[in-house]
């Protein structure tokens, strides 16, 4: 049950006496000061303080008397009795928010409050409730809605608020939404969604009608009560034109706060003008904060990650789309077009830095699964020792390390897409695996006892000569076949004509603007050499040689020399072996950078786990 109490405000009081206020009865909201000095009388005769017109009331039905610093109030032998919180009485004392029935009006009790004078019009905001809210608990409504069936209709609309509120992104819509419906569920005059300032206060963020914001003030008391300790409010408003007038008006507010994870990160606030919410508006507005503040949060969240995302992509330089219009690019999204939407493995080839997670994007994009996640792993930078716990899971427990519970790549991308890049570095075990998820059958985590199905389309991409590994028994040849159900060829950089220039300009107007050089452009000799080279990183060494030549560039134009290509001589070619010129290059650039494997990779447009695989492999001294 909500507990009584009153609420002080500040700054500025002055005190208003100890009253009662009428809940139910034919002035409903008419407010009746008590006088410590003398009895106050309650009945219908016209001598009495707090005058009643209900036929079921006697002429003098009961007697306030204030005694002993506590207010009490006495039975004056009427005809149906008096009821204090629901028992009949003789005598009771009166604490702030007791309820006191006499015929069918229904008094409450408020002891001396102190209010905040507002300009001409004084305000006293007087705490007739309030209970703590639980985000959870949604058990009062759902009880109640079991032997009510009108409170059955308030459990419909929630849910239809919950469906609603689900396909909500964007946080204002939220809001706007929840309010709307609340207002038109309680009949409120005015609503308002308050939400926490830096300093602590409740501030109007929406407010409607949007110039009635002052309504939805509260006090720096009840704010406190509201934001830290979470407890959502009843209140009564009493207004008079100047303080030596009585109290002449009163109106009714609730104010509910939003709390997520033990904070409060906003309120709802509604306020009638005239009569009085019933108490199934009060449940209804928590239940429907509760749900608010899920939806408020997750798009919150979702905004965030938005923002965060563009960031990354405005500060990397990366793209979705594949750029180029050559023969050779033509033919590579037509290809992807209709292998996105078959249902079998994809088997992407290609040189490093070549854009194979580029084309595995396009095609998740193409596919049924396009709405659900892809996920890529990159199989040379895991350890060969935890291929399997990375890929497959582990239970906790399951070796040295293992501190909780890990679900692999293959659950975490379930019923989505998984881009295997470098496929080749996979162990034999975890071959065998990978063939068995492929052919549909469950999976056991490392340390696991149960088996676990998934529902996962693999795109594998590598720059291997799968076929001599399968010959050299370094990958089993039935998982060739099955990853080679669609294969997709993807040409290097230099066989892609005019497409080099589309992606220098590209990366040029994004690093120009990055870098603070808006402007900077390509000399004609440059623009040539760039056309001329023979991009052994491909894409990616494209991309870092323009980012390192903004930099560098002297003037406003960038010149050859601002690029730093390696060129051997054509002439004095010492072999035409590829793995000689790439020993060759890696060595030239770990001696330009000092032996620093992010430099070098950087200058060689490769990844740092590539490099590293390329120094043990050609065993490369450092």
């Amino acid at each position: 049950m909500p507990k009584s109490s009153v609420e002080e405000v500040a700054p500025r009081r002055r005190t208003v006496g100890s009253h009662l206020l009428m809940e139910i009865g034919h002035q409903a909201g008419s407010v009746y000061p008590l006088d410590k000095a003398q009895e106050n009388l309650v009945g219908r005769d016209l001598d009495c303080q707090v005058l009643l017109t209900d036929a079921l009331s006697s002429r003098v039905h009961a007697t306030i008397v204030h005694q002993d610093d506590n207010w009490w109030i006495r039975d004056s032998g009427s005809r149906n009795g008096t009821y204090v919180n629901g028992q009949k009485i003789d005598e009771a004392r009166l604490t702030s928010g007791t309820r006191v029935k006499v015929g069918t009006t229904v008094l409450v009790f408020h002891d001396g409050v102190e209010a905040e004078p507002t300009g001409d019009e004084e305000v006293t905001q007087t705490l007739v409730f309030d209970t703590p809210v639980d985000p959870g608990d949604s058990a009062n409504l759902s009880l109640a809605a079991l032997s009510d069936p009108e409170r059955g209709k308030d459990l419909l609309v929630l849910y239809q608020l919950s469906i609603r509120l689900s396909g909500c992104g964007d946080p204002d819509e939220v809001v706007s939404v929840a309010l709307d419906l609340l207002m038109e569920h309680t009949k409120a005059t005015v609503g308002g969604f308050l939400w926490v300032s830096d300093d602590g206060q409740l501030k109007p963020k929406l407010v409607i009608p949007a110039d009635a914001a002052e309504k939805v003030r509260l006090s720096h008391s009840l704010t406190e009560l509201v934001c830290q300790k979470g407890h959502a409010v009843r209140i009564d408003h009493q207004s008079t034109k100047s303080s030596a007038q009585s109290l002449c008006r009163f109106t009714d507010a609730i104010c509910v706060p939003l709390i997520h994870d033990k904070r409060t990160v906003g309120a709802v606030h509604l306020y009638m003008e005239s009569g009085r919410f019933p108490e199934s508006d009060f449940e209804f507005a928590i239940s429907l904060a509760n749900i608010t503040v899920v939806a408020l949060v997750r798009a919150r969240q979702h905004a965030t990650l938005e923002a965060n995302h563009r960031r990354l992509v405005a500060k990397s330089g990366s793209f979705d789309e594949l750029i180029g219009e050559s023969k050779a690019m033509s033919e590579l999204k037509s290809r992807i077009a209709r292998v996105g939407r078959a249902t079998g493995c994809v088997l992407l080839r290609g040189e490093s830095g070549s854009g194979k997670e580029l084309v595995a994007r396009a095609l998740h994009r193409s596919s049924l699964r396009a709405d659900r996640p892809l996920l890529a792993v990159n199989c040379a930078a895991i350890p060969a020792d935890l291929m399997d716990s990375q890929l497959f899971g582990h239970r906790k427990g399951a070796f040295t390390g293992a501190d909780s519970d890990h679900a692999g790549w293959f659950q975490q991308a379930d019923t989505g897409t998984l881009f295997l890049d470098e496929v080749g570095e996979m162990t034999l075990e975890g071959q065998a695996r990978l063939l068995r998820i492929l052919e549909a059958h469950p999976f056991l985590p490392v340390g696991a006892t149960r088996e676990i199905s998934v529902d996962v389309r693999v795109i594998a991409a590598t720059n291997r000569n799968l076929s001599q590994y399968v010959r050299e028994k370094r990958f089993r040849e039935d998982l060739f076949y099955r990853l080679t159900a669609f294969e997709i060829r993807i040409p290097p950089l230099r066989e892609r004509g005019t497409d080099i220039e589309l992606l220098a300009d590209f990366f040029l107007e994004h690093f120009s603007t990055q870098h603070g050089r808006v402007g900077l452009r390509l000399t004609d000799t440059a623009r040539h050499k760039l056309v001329s080279y023979h991009w052994p990183g491909n894409v990616r060494q494209l991309r870092n040689v323009i980012d390192s030549a903004v930099v560098l560039a002297e003037g406003h134009a960038i010149e050859p020399e601002d690029m730093g290509l390696l060129e051997p001589s054509d002439s004095h070619l010492e072999s035409l072996r590829l793995d000689y010129w790439e020993r060759k290059i890696i060595q030239q650039a770990l001696n330009r950078t000092g032996g620093r494997i992010p430099e070098a990779a950087k200058m060689l447009g490769i990844g740092r786990a590539t490099l590293y695989r390329k120094i043990e492999e050609y065993g490369i001294e450092r």
